[in-house]
């Protein structure tokens, strides 16, 4: 697991990803907590950007402040497909000075819904820093599917093509082990998950109900999106998070 690197212009610290469109996650560093918003209505992505630039702007935020997006897309992507979106969306992140040499340091998840699919890819919500006396362990994790590797070299998808019970348990686990320790490898605090996103169109509650209860994720609660991860091929896709003030725009 790489060490967090400080980005001194967004008042975090990023988990970088080689050669990859986002970061692993984003911590707020002491002083400084994190916010999300939330579209009520989802916006084309260009559109929310100029949404997500003004909101900022009004609270007097650099747009390097941006730690996180989440996205919505009208379908899974080839990988060809995937690297040219992301071509894309990173030209506007660029553009605000989200880059730190040749990484990336937002945080990202990006879905493909199976229920009310979108005509174009949407900005969803994104999460920002905010100064904020005695603020501390504020942190937000990219969604992770259930692919084994790094960009750079070889990649497996666990239990590939199987979404029997063992096979989405074992995605599952390995998703929730993932995501704990990327928590961990930013030094917060797990326990301290305020929102699980699950990003699934096989909901098989009984089986992995107890999988996430046995992570202390549903104390807190759980937000199920039936959908796609972005990429084909895939089946199971979760972020979590632990942010102190969440609003709807």
């Amino acid at each position: 697991m790489p060490d967090p690197v400080v980005f001194a212009p967004g008042n975090y610290r990023y988990l970088p990803v080689p050669g990859g469109p986002f970061s692993g996650g984003v911590a707020a560093e002491p002083g400084f907590a994190l916010h999300r918003a939330r579209f009520a209505t989802p916006l084309p992505m260009l559109q929310g950007f100029r949404a997500l630039e003004a909101h900022l702007t009004r609270l007097g935020r650099p747009m390097t402040a941006l730690a996180g997006c989440e996205l919505r897309s009208p379908a899974p992507m080839s990988r060809a497909d995937f690297n040219a979106f992301n071509g894309e969306y990173l030209k506007t992140l660029h553009g605000w000075g989200l880059r730190d040499g040749d990484l990336n340091t937002a945080a990202r998840s990006n879905i493909a819904p199976v229920l009310e699919i979108p005509a174009e890819t949407t900005l969803f919500a994104f999460t920002y820093t905010v100064a904020e006396g005695g603020a501390s362990g504020d942190f937000l994790i990219s969604g992770k599917p259930e692919l084994d590797g790094s960009p750079q070299g070889g990649r497996r998808i666990v239990a590939e093509g199987d979404a029997s019970p063992s096979g989405m348990a074992a995605k599952t686990r390995f998703v929730i082990d993932f995501l704990r320790a990327q928590v961990a490898a930013l030094g917060c605090d797990w326990a301290g998950v305020t929102g699980t996103q699950l990003y699934t169109p096989h909901a098989d509650w009984p089986l992995i109900g107890p999988i996430l209860a046995e992570a202390g994720l549903t104390v807190p609660g759980l937000a199920w999106f039936p959908a796609w991860p972005p990429v084909a091929g895939l089946d199971f896709e979760a972020d979590v998070r632990r942010v102190r003030t969440e609003i709807v725009i």
